[in-house]
């Protein structure tokens, strides 16, 4: 492995334990994404009421819904504990390679994301009364999902997060720019889980493997444009 190598895995190696380290010091962010995530979860079937929830399409709907305030809080926070800590200044002024610093951004957010939708996914199968059938054959289908779901994702919101960093609107920016161009995956994961759901019967639409493309290539487009704009994206 060569010298540029060799410095890339360092550098995204390094970016990735700072995001874990921060994660671990700062367990209130984390936990408090959980619990408001699960108090929607627990609020919706009294809101829709039982009978509304049997019906396949609004019990994947409300988990899906769930899971955008999920993205919301933890996208929104991408590089929040480098700016405040002054680790991103600091990195980008070592030179060190920015596309491992954008991957690994992106990576650990991916597997953030994941380490929230697992409890979740329990709680919904609980409070949303998810027939055994039906559960134990979403969760082997909704591992895959999930996972090309929240790398796409990710890569999206590091990206934005980088375009509109200097902005003095940032705040508003980022959700303006960020969900319309998020949508295309959320209907892709929705759609697929539908498919899947025995207690449903899906008519129409397009094909499960368009559903499938449009998943696998949101991460692997915007992670490619991340690497050939990594200078202009990340700036000292």
């Amino acid at each position: 492995m060569n010298l540029g190598a060799r410095r890339w895995w360092h550098t995204f190696f390094f970016v990735t334990q700072f995001s874990l380290r921060g994660v671990l010091l700062r367990k209130a962010s984390w936990f408090g994404v959980l619990s408001f995530a699960a108090c929607l979860l627990i609020l919706f079937p009294f809101a829709f009421g039982t009978e509304l929830l049997a019906q396949g399409e609004v019990r994947h709907g409300a988990f899906w819904a769930i899971q955008e305030f999920v993205v919301a809080l933890v996208v929104g926070r991408v590089f929040q504990a480098e700016q405040e800590n002054g680790a991103l200044e600091a990195l980008l002024a070592s030179r060190a390679p920015r596309s491992a610093l954008l991957f690994a951004k992106t990576a650990f957010t991916a597997v953030q994301l994941l380490s929230l939708q697992i409890p979740l996914v329990l709680l919904w199968a609980v409070f949303y009364n998810v027939p055994t059938e039906g559960l134990m054959q979403n969760v082997r289908f909704l591992l895959p999902v999930c996972l090309l779901f929240n790398f796409g994702t990710s890569a999206l919101g590091a990206l934005l997060s980088c375009v509109v960093a200097r902005s003095q609107a940032r705040e508003i920016l980022l959700p303006i720019l960020f969900f319309p161009l998020q949508m295309a995956p959320l209907l892709a994961a929705v759609t697929l889980m539908l498919r899947n759901d025995p207690a449903y019967e899906y008519v129409g639409g397009f094909a499960d493997g368009s559903w499938w493309t449009v998943l696998a290539a949101y991460p692997v487009v915007f992670l490619a444009v991340g690497f050939l704009l990594d200078d202009v994206l990340l700036q000292e």
